[in-house]
């Protein structure tokens, strides 16, 4: 996009990224329960293999909070969640009240926009990105400008292949690429948004 005005760039770079979001809805709308549980498992076990580095990340860069505690958000964002949430049906017809003329239908509403605070940047990436997964709907995330280091290093952790190497305080972005999902159980792709 070389020399475009940066609102002009801003814009076309969510274009983008909605773009991108909504392919990655359309296919991860159709997945399996057992693939959604498949891309849940490995997203719970990178997020537990990396907890203890993302949480010292995220109090080294934003200054808030205690490591022992972020690590044990981040568990919970992950395995704790997985755990309550694995046997929850949500697709198809989830409930029926007949006496009433009632049923349940789960169904993906599509793509999601998810806002990471500086104050949790690694456990509330995990969680939103979980639950989006498990209702099948891609997420698009915006994160605070500090934070913006360790969050794209939670992509990278994830198996992404995001990179933090150039953040000075903007934002960066990312979204779910249904196809890594399902070819490489990845969480997620982080880019600069300058």
């Amino acid at each position: 996009m070389g020399n475009m005005d940066y609102d002009l760039r801003s814009v076309q770079e969510a274009r983008d990224l909605a773009r991108l979001g909504k392919i990655a809805t359309q296919q991860i709308a159709h997945y399996s329960d057992e693939q959604i549980d498949k891309i849940l498992r490995n997203m719970v076990r990178v997020a537990e293999a990396n907890a203890v580095m993302l949480a010292q990340m995220a109090v080294e860069e934003t200054g808030f909070g205690k490591v022992e505690d972020k690590t044990y958000k981040n568990h919970m964002a992950s395995t704790i969640l997985y755990n309550a949430m694995k046997d929850m049906k949500t697709n198809g017809i989830i409930g029926e009240d007949p006496a009433k003329g009632i049923i349940e239908v789960a169904d993906p509403v599509g793509l999601l926009m998810g806002i990471v605070p500086s104050t949790n940047p690694t456990s509330t990436t995990i969680y939103k990105a979980m639950i989006a997964i498990k209702a099948r709907n891609g997420i698009v995330f915006f994160a605070a400008s500090v934070g913006c280091q360790v969050y794209a290093q939670s992509c990278t952790a994830n198996g992404a292949g995001g990179s933090r190497s150039g953040c000075t305080g903007k934002h960066y972005r990312l979204h779910i690429d249904a196809v890594d999902c399902r070819l490489q159980m990845s969480l997620c792709t982080a880019k600069k948004l300058k």
